[in-house]
C-alpha cells in the first residue's frame, strides 16, 4: 500500500468536545458535523448525510452512529428531520447549545482544578508531617495503628479541602443575578447556579421556568449542559417569544399527576411542549379526569348514535316488508 493512499483523508477533530459527556463517537460526529454545516448550501444550515456516507468519512459504524446521534441530540447539540420525497435524513448543529455547554464545562473545570490544587496541597503537608522523626513512645506504636492515621489524615484533609473550596469558590468568585420579572418583581439568583446569561438563547425562557419553580417547590432548579440542550429544543418547538410564558404555564398551571410526582422536570416540558404552548394560549388545562370524562361521554354519544341507526334500519326494513306485502296482495287480486 502507498502513503499516500494510507493517509489518504484526514477529518476535523474538535478535542475539547470530548469534556460535554457525549463520548469520542459523539465528540467525532459532532465535530464533522460542524465541518459541514458550514459548508452546505442551506441558509439555516441544514445538511444531509446518510449513514455510508458518515461511514466512509468517520470509519463509524451504523450501530456507533446510532449511538452518537442518540446522545447529541438527548443533549440538544443537533437536530435531525426527514425533507424531500423519498425522505432524507437531513442535520442541522445547535451551536447556541454547544457554547453554552462549553461554557458550564469550562466553568466546572476550573472548580476542579482549583480543589485539586487545594486538595494537593494539604496532602502532602500532611504527609511531610506525618514524615519528620517522632517520640519514642509514637515510635513504638504498631505500623497498624500508623497507617490507620494516616488514613484518617487522608479523609479529614479531603472532606476540608472540598468544604472549603465550595465556599470559596461561591463567596469570592461568584456574584448574583438581578432580574426583574414583567410584573416588575425584582428576583435575586443566587450566582453559583451559574444561570445562561441575558446574551444567550436560553437565557430568557431558562429564568422564567427558574423563578416559577423557585416559587412552587421553594428551591431553584438544577441547570447543567443537559438541561441547556433540552431548553435549547424546547424554544425551537414554541418559538422563542412563546417560550419563557409556556414555561411559567407548565409549571404554575399544569397539575397532572405524573408531571407533579416529577416535580415538573425540563424533560417533560419538552416532551410536551405544543400542549402547553396550546394550553397556555387558550388559558385551560385538561386535567386526567376531564379527559377521562370527555371520553365517557363520547364513548356514550357513540353507543347513542349506534342505537339510534340500528332502530332507523329496523323501521326502513319493516315499512319495505309492509310496502312488499300490499304489493303482493294486489297481484293476487
Amino acid at each position: 500500500m502507498k502513503l499516500d493512499k494510507l493517509f489518504d483523508r484526514p477529518i476535523a477533530f474538535h478535542r475539547v468536545f470530548v469534556s460535554l459527556d457525549i463520548g469520542i463517537t459523539g465528540a467525532l460526529l459532532l465535530s464533522q458535523s460542524v465541518y459541514w454545516s458550514r459548508r452546505c448550501s442551506d441558509d439555516n444550515g441544514w445538511f444531509f448525510k446518510n449513514a455510508a456516507e458518515w461511514e466512509e468519512e468517520t470509519g463509524m459504524t451504523r450501530r456507533e452512529q446510532e449511538t452518537a446521534r442518540k446522545r447529541l441530540k438527548a443533549a440538544g447539540f443537533i437536530h435531525e428531520e426527514l425533507r424531500g420525497v423519498p425522505a432524507t435524513l437531513n442535520f442541522k448543529v445547535d451551536f447556541d447549545a454547544i457554547l453554552e455547554a462549553l461554557r458550564l464545562s469550562e466553568s466546572a473545570n476550573q472548580v476542579s482544578t482549583k480543589s485539586q490544587n487545594q486538595f494537593q496541597q494539604k496532602r502532602e503537608s500532611s504527609l511531610h508531617k506525618s514524615a519528620k522523626p517522632a517520640s519514642t513512645k509514637r515510635r513504638n506504636k504498631s505500623v497498624v495503628n500508623e497507617q490507620t492515621n494516616i488514613k484518617k489524615d487522608y479523609y479529614r484533609d479531603y472532606t476540608e479541602t472540598t468544604t472549603e473550596n465550595i465556599t470559596t469558590e461561591a463567596d469570592a468568585t461568584v456574584e448574583p443575578m438581578t432580574v426583574v420579572a414583567p410584573n416588575g418583581m425584582v428576583y435575586e439568583i443566587p450566582g453559583e447556579l451559574k444561570y445562561p446569561g441575558e446574551d444567550t438563547k436560553t437565557h430568557k425562557a431558562w429564568i422564567a421556568y427558574a423563578i416559577a419553580y423557585e416559587r412552587r417547590y421553594g428551591a431553584w432548579p438544577v441547570w447543567n449542559a443537559m438541561v441547556a440542550g433540552q431548553i435549547s429544543k424546547f424554544i425551537d418547538r414554541v418559538g422563542v417569544d412563546n417560550a419563557p410564558y409556556v414555561a411559567v404555564h407548565y409549571v404554575r398551571r399544569v397539575n397532572e399527576q405524573f408531571v407533579v410526582q416529577q416535580m415538573h422536570p425540563v424533560k417533560l416540558l419538552l416532551s410536551d411542549a405544543e400542549k402547553w404552548l396550546t394550553q397556555a394560549q387558550t388559558n385551560r388545562t385538561v386535567t386526567r379526569t376531564e379527559a377521562q370524562q370527555a371520553d365517557k361521554s363520547q364513548s356514550n354519544l357513540n353507543t347513542a348514535q349506534a342505537a339510534a341507526d340500528l332502530a332507523r334500519q329496523i323501521i326502513a326494513k319493516r315499512e319495505r316488508e309492509d310496502q312488499e306485502d300490499a304489493a303482493g296482495g294486489g297481484h293476487a287480486e
